[in-house]
């Protein structure tokens, strides 16, 4: 049945099965071959129409291109030659006669069918009947003529020009086209090329005949023969690219940047949390200088130390890993230059945008296309530095590594650039490294405080001026109520249960309410405190990555803990607790307001604490992990032990500024004051001196040096931060009150 079902199919449709065409294709003897072989008839047609005019002809059940050989735009000379690749001698207008062989009809005289074919099932051979053959020889013909008609109509459809196409092979005034092989690295688009002339874009919006092309390649299609002997001029693939790129849409995109808060499956992470999540941000360093100025070694040696001793995710992008693949197709010409840098450019706005610091060290010559590199990351908003490494050619030709330089003095290298060739040195580079004046650390170092100083190495935000840091857990904290809600505050702490605080809450309550124990908001809740006493330190989550945000101002919950901890941990070692008794205990537990007011011994409310959460003071195991011993004779201790058996925590909102009108109110800065402080005096750095003693000349020449090593290290304007210690001091010290004029007389001298 399956024999007698493909028998039908060849009776219906006249034409052969593809295991008799791949049969008859190896068998060169049942067909009698145009003098100039299939390989050449083939190749002219498949060049012409394209691999989907082939597969067509193949659906319309025409066997393969060498029966069309009469058509006047499919002509292809060739001179007479042995296909030896058939394994039959052929000479020009000889063709061979195979056995068997029956006269093909008069309209395609010059070709002959076998009548011989293979069961597909199996390796025996049976004659056709004659009214199969019949079918075939009437119904070719007509085929192959359908065909011509829609190769005309692709042909033309592709060109955009419609011209006249005449019957006869070599008739007056036609003249034969051929085909454009289609380079690997070119898009797939089509040249109708007239022999002997120039190439016919298609016509699209895409490609007018306005689009500028560079005048040193306006005639880079010169005429070459191919294997098949067609004359086909070389597509100018630089002026394909510049249409195509000028046509193109420049921001196709799916979604917009997804918001926070949304779903992210179909777009990107908002730029912070992806960031915030990578403890890094992206940005894009653009290395540009003449061959030998140290390009390559100065990024690897940057890209060694952000690697290795930052742990940072760096990457470089250079000549060599760029051209051994995505710019394998690129030359050195003008317009290939321009190319070049922008791939490596998208390249590095999406390496950036997703988080990666990368370098990129190209000679770039052309200033237009850094320009434009520069003007794709300030669309996204990516950080971009371009650095310009200037070195005299004379010193580039004393260092010499490739031997570059040589080969060009000797003539073996033309167009070279910075020799021959023109380099165009940046104007208003961010970075100017002369790196024949500097060791290779130097100039790796200034681009690492570089990206220090702008923030590049942290995920946060930045918050303060570039060389200042951002605050511990990258949150700037000032619990001070707005003065605008503060006689309402008032009002509403004289109806809450009071909680009687000492000195020492009063200090700590300062402490937290000013920023200095950042991210803290409050006195700690019991889970916080457990952190500190085992781990010095707390984790927070300021960005929400795993919904942990609120961890230390929610009550403690031992019983449910989130899926994922925090991600970021914060330096913490002392804790900040406020002590009470049973009787305030009770009080506060049968409110029901939930807040309370702290209040000083004197009386004066000074602030509210929030859902208050009250859990057992654990005296002696904070003061065996805070200090390591048990000894009532230290202040501290005794504080500790004198405190109620409860401890209060909860966030607090201060009613106004804590003083203590010693005539030092005045130097209690908030950290919110004391970065206005630094921002005023243009601080690119801060270095900072804390004291109990007096200071003395020992003191005062480390200050001065530290401040000379410093400038030395680049930094412009180092600002110094006196800060003497208070609190407890020993009955020989001196009062803080005398140390801290004795500063003000070091700050007034400079």
């Amino acid at each position: 049945m399956v024999k007698e079902a493909q028998k039908k199919d060849y009776d219906a449709y006249g034409r052969f099965t593809k295991k008799e065409v791949s049969y008859m294709a190896s068998s060169p003897h049942l067909l009698d071959f145009h003098p100039c072989g299939i390989e050449k008839e083939v190749s002219c047609v498949a060049g012409f129409l394209g691999w989907n005019g082939i597969v067509m002809w193949y659906i319309v059940g025409a066997v393969p291109a060498y029966l069309v050989d009469s058509a006047a735009f499919l002509h292809c000379q060739c001179s007479g030659r042995v296909n030896t690749k058939l394994g039959t001698q052929q000479k020009s207008g000889v063709p061979s006669k195979p056995a068997q062989q029956r006269p093909p009809p008069t309209n395609m005289a010059r070709y002959a069918y076998a009548p011989l074919s293979v069961e597909e099932g199996g390796s025996s051979s049976r004659r056709r009947d004659n009214a199969s053959d019949e079918k075939v020889s009437e119904r070719m013909p007509t085929f192959v003529g359908l065909c011509i008609l829609i190769a005309i109509t692709f042909v033309l459809s592709r060109s955009g020009q419609v011209s006249p196409v005449t019957a006869p092979a070599n008739s007056a005034g036609s003249e034969p086209v051929r085909s454009v092989p289609q380079s690997n690295s070119s898009a797939r688009s089509s040249y109708v090329v007239p022999v002997g002339g120039s190439p016919v874009k298609p016509s699209s919006a895409a490609a007018s005949s306005a689009d500028p092309v560079p005048s040193h390649e306006a005639d880079a299609a010169p005429s070459h023969a191919d294997e098949s002997g067609c004359h086909c001029p070389a597509a100018d693939l630089a002026a394909l690219r510049a249409a195509a790129l000028a046509s193109t849409p420049p921001h196709i995109i799916e979604c917009s940047a997804a918001s926070a808060n949304t779903d992210q499956s179909a777009c990107h992470l908002p730029s912070q949390t992806r960031y915030a999540a990578l403890k890094q941000k992206g940005a894009t360093l653009w290395m540009t200088g003449c061959s030998g100025a140290g390009k390559t070694t100065i990024a690897t040696a940057l890209e060694d130390r952000l690697v290795k001793a930052y742990g940072k995710h760096v990457y470089r992008l250079d000549g060599d890993n760029l051209r051994t693949g995505i710019n394998r197709d690129l030359t050195f010409s003008e317009a290939d230059r321009a190319e070049s840098v922008r791939r490596t450019g998208e390249i590095a706005t999406l390496f950036a945008d997703s988080g990666v610091i990368t370098l990129v060290g190209l000679i770039s010559p052309y200033r237009n296309d850094r320009d434009q590199v520069r003007k794709r990351h300030e669309e996204q908003g990516i950080p971009f530095y371009e650095i310009f490494l200037d070195v005299p050619v004379d010193e580039l030709k004393k260092r010499d590594p490739k031997g570059q330089y040589a080969r060009v003095e000797s003539g073996e290298l033309k167009h070279f650039t910075c020799i021959d060739d023109p380099y165009e040195p940046p104007l208003h580079p961010e970075i100017t490294l002369k790196t024949h004046e500097l060791e290779i650390e130097q100039s790796a170092d200034i681009l690492f405080r570089r990206l220090e100083m702008d923030g590049i190495l942290v995920g946060a935000p930045k918050m303060n001026p570039p060389g200042l840091p951002n605050p511990d857990g990258d949150e700037q904290v000032d619990l001070h109520v707005p003065s605008h809600l503060r006689e309402e505050r008032r009002r509403e702490a004289e109806s809450l249960p009071k909680v009687l605080i000492t000195d020492l809450d009063l200090n700590w309550l300062q402490v937290i309410g000013e920023g200095w124990a950042s991210p803290l908001k409050g006195f700690m809740r019991e889970g916080t405190l457990l952190e500190v006493l085992h781990f010095n330190s707390i984790l927070v989550d300021p960005f929400n990555l795993t919904d942990n945000k609120d961890v230390h101002s929610n009550p403690t919950d031992f019983n449910n803990f989130k899926p994922y901890r925090p991600p970021d941990r914060v330096s913490m070692s002392v804790p900040i607790t406020l002590s009470c008794t049973s009787f305030t205990k009770d009080q506060i537990e049968s409110s029901s307001a939930n807040a309370v007011a702290l209040t000083t011994q004197m009386g004066h409310i000074v602030a509210i604490l929030r859902n208050p959460e009250i859990y057992n003071n654990r005296k002696e195991e904070i003061v065996t992990r805070m200090f390591g011993v048990i000894d009532m004779g230290h202040p501290y201790i005794r504080e500790i032990y004198k405190g109620g058996d409860y401890l209060i925590g909860g966030d607090v909102e201060l009613l106004d500024r804590i003083t203590y009108n010693d005539g030092l109110d005045q130097w209690r800065k908030t950290t919110t004051e004391l970065m206005d402080e630094f921002k005023s005096k243009n601080a690119d750095t801060v270095y900072a001196f804390q004291t109990r003693n007096p200071t003395h000349a020992g003191h005062a020449y480390l200050m001065k040096s530290a401040g000379e090593n410093l400038k030395k290290e680049g930094y412009k304007n180092p600002v110094l931060w006196l800060s003497p210690l208070g609190g407890w001091t020993k009955e020989d010290d001196v009062p803080l009150d005398v140390r801290v004029k004795q500063h003000e007389e070091v700050l007034n001298s400079g």
